[in-house]
């Protein structure tokens, strides 16, 4: 395919476009007057306050939560109250403490309870040791075919074996979960 001859190319569209005085021409580059207004600056550009430390409102416009609702403290500083030279306001909450269980609902891992011996509240130490749900486990799959060691798999496995509780304190059994 050839390229269009000269004649061609003038009676194209955006040829005919270009040299038509109707058409608005394009801002000169060139000429030496600056714009009217200069760009902003980056600080204008970004507002300043993208982040506004946001506070408890005080006196009469001071809404007071409801009951079980958690406030948190501040975790910036007021401009204000730097200004000012006092401390921001900083709301106290205080966590729930916490419920003991009872000593026989203890399952495989350990549990808050109040130790029947010593009368203190402990959190459990658990030891795992094999039970009899781990050795009958190794006993079908040594009859299935599964010597060489890969029937002692169950020995080790933590969901097999049985959960020994004891107080940290006394050192005293309290309870042993068997699976």
């Amino acid at each position: 395919m050839e390229p269009p001859s000269y004649e061609e190319a003038s009676r194209h569209l955006s040829v005919q476009l270009a040299g038509d005085p109707t058409q608005p021409s394009p801002p000169s580059y060139t000429s030496g007057q600056s714009p009217s207004t200069p760009p902003p600056t980056y600080v204008e550009a970004v507002h300043p306050n993208a982040f506004p430390v946001l506070t408890l409102p005080t006196g009469e416009t001071a809404v007071v939560p409801p009951p079980g609702v958690t406030v948190h403290p501040l975790t910036q500083i007021d401009e204000r109250a730097a200004r000012s030279h006092r401390a921001p306001s900083v709301v106290v909450v205080s966590q729930p403490q916490p419920v003991p269980i009872h000593v026989a609902s203890l399952r495989d891992s350990p549990g808050f309870v109040r130790c029947p011996h010593c009368q203190q509240l402990v959190t459990s130490n658990v030891k795992y040791v094999a039970g009899s749900s781990a050795w009958c486990t190794c006993v079908i799959l040594g009859l299935l075919g599964l010597i060489c060691g890969f029937c002692l798999i169950p020995l080790c496995m933590k969901s097999m074996q049985d959960a020994h509780h004891s107080c940290p304190n006394c050192g005293k059994k309290l309870h042993i979960y068997e699976r």
